[in-house]
């Protein structure tokens, strides 16, 4: 009863939400004041598509599945598909994107512990490399053979779904009490090592698409890769964060956190740009920051953490919200739509599924292919790069995208499944992941 309740209270705040838009914007665009009509529709924009992406997230819990899947699902409803309440490609909208992009990238550099990484490394390494490098292949070979397309938009599908999302295995181990054991270091190290594999294809893959490369720089734009993030690791390694605690504390007001999340806005928006400007993927900057300012003392993370929150629900589930709002009517109601996404389904979990076979003890080895089937972060930015520079036709967006939401959706559940089914104990609620 009480989620019919829900989902009846969703479905009238949604429709009202969808009126104001209906009659706010054409009154705010016919306005004559500068601000009011070309400033104000873009705060409006991103205003509701936050509004909206909580309306998902409740949504997601009504049928208990990944926040991400119902944030998707409402930015459909309200996009082209159906009502057209929101413009896909309107200045506040994309401004959403590009930021959810650059704090999902942050968080994930936030995670990211290098002691976990190191204890694993070694035992991890050759699996997630040979599950990264059969994923690639499976899907760039599908591109370029079954779907006919060129070997860069092939190889860009293929690197689609190479990543482990870290958000969402993090809350799929803590719903299931993993998150601290040693088979859940080994599950995070290698969604960890597969990120980075994944931003080290998107940042190669980028320069190829904006035409600024040729096969014989690939070598070059690694290099400059592993370089930028040797960078980042050696000033995690000399506690840089520490140093600009300290003198923050020196010279500015002691008394709240406020100095420290203008800082971390501040360091992330920096090191985007600063990869920019160098001719890097800014997504690497948003995450060689976050993987700095990992080492932030506990206590002053976990509060100014609680302030930056905020901004990732703005952003990061505006983000979920505008990728769908950029799936058309057509592209959805087509058969291949769905076939593709079926096929790719099945591809994602075969691709990760051999893991197993690396680990001795059966039953772990049977968790963590489970937990690796989970993807999110690295794709959804790869396909959002590729939908800005149509890299594929709208119809394949929507398969990609469909079969991003339907592997993770069906990897939380066989995951927990899994845990279940070893240790007898219901998995708590899913958090919000990303």
């Amino acid at each position: 009863m009480n989620k019919f309740k829900t989902l009846f209270l969703v479905i009238i705040e949604s429709a009202i939400a969808i009126f104001i838009l209906y009659y706010l914007r054409p009154v705010l665009l016919a306005n004559d004041n500068y601000e009011i009509s070309s400033i104000l529709p873009i705060l409006l924009d991103i205003s509701f598509l936050a509004i909206f992406a909580s309306f998902g997230a409740r949504l997601a819990k009504v049928f208990n599945v990944a926040p991400m899947a119902g944030k998707i699902f409402l930015g459909i409803i309200i996009g082209p598909a159906l009502f057209g309440a929101i413009d896909p490609y309107a200045q506040g909208v994309e401004i959403v994107r590009l930021a959810g992009i650059f704090f999902i990238l942050f968080e994930a550099g936030l995670y990211f512990d290098l002691s976990i990484l190191k204890k694993n490394f070694g035992s991890n390494i050759l699996s997630t490399v040979s599950a990264t490098l059969v994923q690639l292949a499976l899907f760039s070979l599908v591109g370029y053979y079954l779907l006919h397309l060129n070997w860069l938009p092939a190889v860009f599908l293929g690197g689609i779904f190479t990543a482990t999302s870290l958000g969402l295995s993090v809350s799929a181990l803590k719903a299931g009490n993993k998150l601290h054991t040693e088979v859940g270091d080994k599950i995070l190290s290698i969604a960890l090592m597969s990120n980075i594999i994944g931003m080290l294809l998107l940042t190669i893959l980028g320069k190829f698409l904006y035409g600024g490369a040729e096969f014989g720089d690939i070598f070059l734009i690694a290099l400059s890769v592993i370089g930028f993030l040797f960078v980042a690791f050696i000033m995690w390694s000399f506690n840089f964060i520490d140093k600009a605690a300290k003198y923050l504390d020196q010279h500015y007001v002691t008394t709240s956190t406020g100095s420290y999340t203008r800082f971390f806005f501040g360091a992330l928006i920096l090191a985007c740009a600063l990869t920019s400007a160098i001719g890097l993927e800014p997504i690497l900057g948003a995450f060689g920051i976050g993987l700095i300012l990992s080492k932030m003392d506990h206590k002053i993370k976990s509060e100014v953490w609680t302030k930056i929150e905020g901004y990732m629900h703005i952003f990061v589930g505006g983000f979920l919200v505008s990728l769908g709002t950029m799936l058309g009517r057509e592209s959805l109601l087509n058969y291949h739509t769905w076939l593709y996404a079926l096929i790719f389904v099945i591809l994602a979990f075969v691709g990760k599924c051999f893991i197993r076979f690396f680990y001795k003890n059966k039953r772990e080895g049977i968790l963590i292919a489970r937990a690796t089937t989970i993807r999110g972060e690295i794709g959804l930015a790869f396909l959002a790069i590729a939908i800005f520079n149509n890299v594929f036709t709208e119809s394949l967006s929507a398969s990609v995208l469909l079969a991003i939401v339907l592997v993770s959706v069906l990897g939380i559940i066989l995951f927990e499944k899994e845990i279940f089914k070893q240790t007898r104990v219901e998995p708590s609620e899913l958090g919000e992941g990303i």
